[in-house]
């Protein structure tokens, strides 16, 4: 059995807009603020470049929306301290991607956390420009709550349920050590998922296989199920989590940061789209400790 270190999640980082999606972003990290006694920092970026006025009006002067910023920001830190969570607050002037980042570095975030509604793009059905920007950019795990995710977090109603999609990848196998501590902090279940397109009997020993080698390889006492499903890998993911009542789903996502698509981020990107419960990703390019520190041990 490998030695996996469990990570401790220190620092969450929440970007909003104020739009509804962003108030469900809120109420997750506040569930998990509370899971790992977390410190909280929830931003708002103010970026001119992109925040036309409606049906036209005048553009309201900077230091009103500064001042109005400040006050739903405040509003939303006395919540958290209700909850006897420790929250900061933050408004910045700038490019929401630069800004985030900055902001992830300064507070060497272990998290971050948005919402998404899909704006910008036709019907709605896209994941969002600048949730997919920050996903690509930022050097941590993000998790996302998408545009038909309940916006509160069901806290203290029933056992919690990861879902976890492998490729048995020595990225999903880090990304699952990551997994089994955030399912121990929640006093969770885990069900791991494996996608395969044919899904032929005859593979059926091949996948419990797999799945037994990794609970092999990860301490500690978390509850694992196996199920493996034949489909379209995005659409079969999320029809398990609905299925499952899922209250997570993380994944290992393959990708480069770079602007353009790469087969892993548009995956990831659709699940985002169509899940019902927020989705955790981790990638090669977020370079949080403790998950660099399991993509080592995996790779070792």
């Amino acid at each position: 059995m490998r030695e996996y270190r469990e990570f401790a999640m220190k620092h969450i980082v929440v970007a909003t807009d104020f739009s509804e999606a962003s108030y469900g972003a809120i109420n997750y990290a506040r569930q998990l603020g509370r899971y790992f006694a977390a410190k909280v920092l929830v931003t708002h970026v103010i970026d001119p470049a992109r925040s036309p006025q409606p049906n036209g009006e005048s553009p309201t002067a900077l230091p009103d929306r500064v001042d109005a910023a400040e006050d739903e920001l405040e509003r939303i830190r006395s919540s958290f301290s209700f909850d006897g969570i420790r929250c900061y607050t933050a408004v910045r002037v700038g490019g929401i991607r630069e800004v985030v980042s900055e902001l992830i570095g300064e507070r060497n975030a272990d998290l971050l956390v948005i919402g998404t509604s899909g704006k910008g793009y036709k019907n709605g059905e896209g994941l969002g420009s600048v949730a997919e920007m920050l996903l690509r950019s930022v050097t941590c795990p993000v998790l996302t709550i998408g545009k038909h995710v309940r916006q509160d977090s069901y806290e203290n109603t029933h056992e919690r349920i990861v879902l976890f999609p492998t490729d048995f990848s020595q990225l999903s196998r880090a990304a699952f050590a990551y997994t089994v501590c955030l399912t121990q902090r929640m006093a969770g279940r885990l069900v791991l998922l494996h996608v395969d397109p044919t899904c032929a009997q005859e593979r059926e020993s091949v996948h419990e296989k797999s799945f037994q080698e990794f609970t092999r390889e990860v301490a500690g006492p978390v509850i694992c199920e196996f199920a493996t499903r034949s489909g379209d890998p995005a659409g079969t993911i999320v029809k398990v989590s609905a299925e499952m009542h899922a209250d997570f789903i993380v994944m290992g996502v393959h990708g480069t940061g770079s602007p353009e698509d790469t087969e892993g981020e548009r995956f990831a990107f659709d699940v985002i789209r169509l899940a019902r419960c927020p989705v955790l990703t981790l990638s090669p390019g977020h370079r949080a400790k403790a998950f660099d520190h399991l993509l080592a041990v995996a790779r070792a």
